[in-house]
C-alpha cells in the first residue's frame, strides 16, 4: 500500500513535469530549445558539366561541411480547451566558422540549375509549351549548370534570368493562365533556404497536444496549417499525424516512432534499431530510417497515394514535387543510403555509409525525450531529356541530350545532443523512476511517521 502511495505521488509529479503548460520545466525547454543544434550542408559539385549536358554520366564530388548554429523559438502561442496549443516556430541560423574548418560561404561550386529543369517539368505534357519554353530559355540565355557560391545557394539566393523575368513580367503579361509551380512565380531568386532565415511562417502553423489531460499524446500533432489533411498527396498519405518532432509520449516501445515533417509534407516513420548509451551514459532506444520510412505506415505495398501526377518514387525515396513548389525533387537519405541500388548506378561519387548517412533519433523510452538526433536528408532532382517528337515539337534545346537521372544536388544534417547539465537531470529522473531504493526509503519514512504518530497517541492516552 505504501509503495502504491509513492507511485501515485510520483505519477502526479511526473505528469506535471512533462506537460506543456506555462511555468513548467518541460514547457520552458520546449518553447526555447536549450539543446545546441547544428546544421551542416554538403554539396555535390558537378565536375563534368559540359559532358553531362551532352548525355554523360554525372561525375559528382562531395564538398563540405558548411556549418551553421541553429536556434528555435516558438512564437504566437495560443492554448485551447481541448488541451492543445498552436504556435509558429521561428528558426534562424548563424555561420559556424569553427565547425566549417577552412571552408567559407564564398566557396564556388558548379551545380545543376534547377530553374530550367523545373520549368520544363511543369509543362512536360504539352509539346507546344515545351517548344515555346525552349525558345524563351534561348532568348534569356539560360544555362543548365551554373557557378555560384555556397552562401548564395543556401540563404542569399542565386539570381536567374528566368526568375527575374517572371518576377517583373508574369503578372502583367498576356500569357495564358498557366498552372505554373509557385517556385517559378513566387520567388525572384533561387536558394535552398532562401527567405527562410528568421521566417515566422515558413514552417507553417502547428497545433499539438500539451499533455495536460494525459501524457499518452503529449507532443502529438493535432493540426498543421489548421487541417489534419493536406493537398500534397492522395488519401491516406495526406494525413497529418505523429509527433511534432521534439518529444514523444512516455513509455515508448521497441517498434517505431512517427513524426510529421513540414519540409516533406508527410508523416515519416523511424524503426527501432537497438539499445544505445549516449555520450553522457544515458540509456535509450535508437529509432532509424529505412527504405520503408518514405512509405505509408512503413509498408511498401500500396503506396500509390505518394505518387504525384502518376510519377512514383523509387524505393527509399519520396516524390516531393507537390510539396517542394512543383520542382521534380526527390528526397532520400544521403548518398542514397538504403535506397534502390539502381540510383547509385546512374551517378558517380556516391558512397553510402550507415554511420555517416543514416537518419536516427535516440529516445529515453521512459520519458519520450530525445537525447541524440542526427536528421539527415538528401535533395535530388529528376533530370530527363526533352528531345521532342519526329517533327521536333516538344524539344527543349537546353535539355535535349541530358541523361535521365535522379541527380543528387546536396544533403544536410541537423544534429543535437543533450548538454551535460540536462543529462544529469535526466539521470536523476531515471534513477528515481527505476530504482526500488527510493520506494523503500519512501515506505520506511512513511512507516516511521505512522509509528511516531501511534506512539504519540499512546502517550497521550496514558496521560489522559
Amino acid at each position: 500500500m505504501l509503495a502504491g502511495a509513492y507511485q501515485a505521488i510520483f505519477d502526479v509529479i511526473f505528469h506535471n513535469q512533462l506537460q506543456l503548460v506555462p511555468g513548467g520545466r518541460a514547457f520552458d525547454m520546449w518553447r526555447t530549445t536549450p539543446v545546441p543544434l547544428f546544421l551542416s550542408f554538403y554539396f555535390f559539385n558537378l565536375t563534368n558539366p559540359k559532358e553531362f549536358e551532352n548525355g554523360a554520366v554525372p561525375l559528382l564530388e562531395e564538398i563540405g561541411p558548411y556549418c551553421y548554429r541553429e536556434y528555435h523559438e516558438k512564437q504566437n502561442l495560443t492554448f485551447y480547451p481541448n488541451y492543445t496549443v498552436s504556435f509558429y516556430q521561428e528558426r534562424w541560423w548563424i555561420w559556424d566558422e569553427d565547425r566549417s574548418g577552412n571552408r567559407t560561404q564564398q566557396d564556388e561550386l558548379i551545380i545543376l540549375n534547377t530553374v530550367p529543369v523545373s520549368a520544363a517539368w511543369s509543362v512536360r505534357h504539352n509539346n507546344a509549351l515545351l517548344s515555346g519554353l525552349s525558345a524563351f530559355l534561348d532568348q534569356v540565355e539560360e544555362q543548365l549548370t551554373l557557378t555560384t557560391t555556397v552562401g548564395e545557394l543556401i540563404f542569399e539566393g542565386v539570381e536567374d534570368p528566368l526568375l527575374t523575368w517572371m518576377a517583373n513580367n508574369f503578372n502583367n503579361t498576356f500569357l495564358p493562365n498557366l498552372d505554373l509551380p509557385p517556385g517559378l512565380t513566387d520567388y525572384d531568386k533561387f536558394g535552398w533556404f532562401y527567405k527562410r532565415n528568421q521566417s515566422l511562417t515558413y514552417d507553417g502553423l502547428w497545433n499539438m497536444f500539451t499533455g495536460e489531460d494525459t501524457l499518452d499524446h503529449v507532443g502529438t500533432v493535432d493540426l498543421w496549417n489548421q487541417r489534419n489533411e493536406t493537398d500534397y498527396f492522395e488519401t491516406p498519405c495526406n494525413r497529418v499525424n505523429g509527433s511534432a518532432g521534439e518529444m514523444w509520449p512516455p513509455n515508448q516501445q521497441k517498434d517505431a516512432i512517427y513524426f510529421y515533417s513540414s519540409d516533406l509534407c508527410m508523416t515519416m516513420k523511424l524503426f527501432y534499431e537497438k539499445e544505445i548509451r549516449d555520450p553522457n551514459d544515458l540509456p535509450g532506444y535508437r529509432y532509424q530510417g529505412t527504405n520503408h520510412s518514405f512509405s505509408y505506415d512503413g509498408v511498401l505495398d500500396g503506396d500509390e497515394c505518394y505518387c504525384v501526377d502518376e510519377t512514383c518514387a523509387p524505393v527509399g525515396t519520396l516524390n516531393a514535387e507537390s510539396c517542394r513548389m512543383g520542382a521534380p525533387a526527390f528526397i532520400s537519405f544521403p548518398h542514397f543510403y538504403d535506397a534502390d541500388p539502381e540510383l547509385l548506378a546512374n551517378v558517380t561519387g556516391m558512397a553510402p555509409d550507415e554511420e555517416k548517412h543514416a537518419f536516427y533519433i535516440d529516445l529515453l523510452p521512459e520519458t519520450g525525450t530525445p537525447v541524440s538526433v542526427a536528421a539527415r536528408m538528401q535533395i535530388n532532382m529528376h533530370v530527363r531529356p526533352y528531345s521532342g517528337n519526329r517533327l521536333g515539337l516538344g524539344r527543349v534545346k537546353l535539355l535535349a541530350n541530358v541523361p535521365e537521372v535522379i541527380l543528387p544536388v546536396l544533403w544536410f544534417e541537423e544534429v543535437a545532443g543533450l548538454p551535460e547539465d540536462l543529462a544529469k537531470e535526466m539521470n536523476t529522473l531515471l534513477f528515481i523512476m527505476n530504482s526500488p531504493t527510493i520506494t523503500i526509503i519512501f515506505s520506511v519514512m512513511v512507516g516511521l511517521g505512522v509509528i511516531g504518530v501511534l506512539i504519540g497517541l499512546i502517550r497521550h492516552y496514558k496521560v489522559c
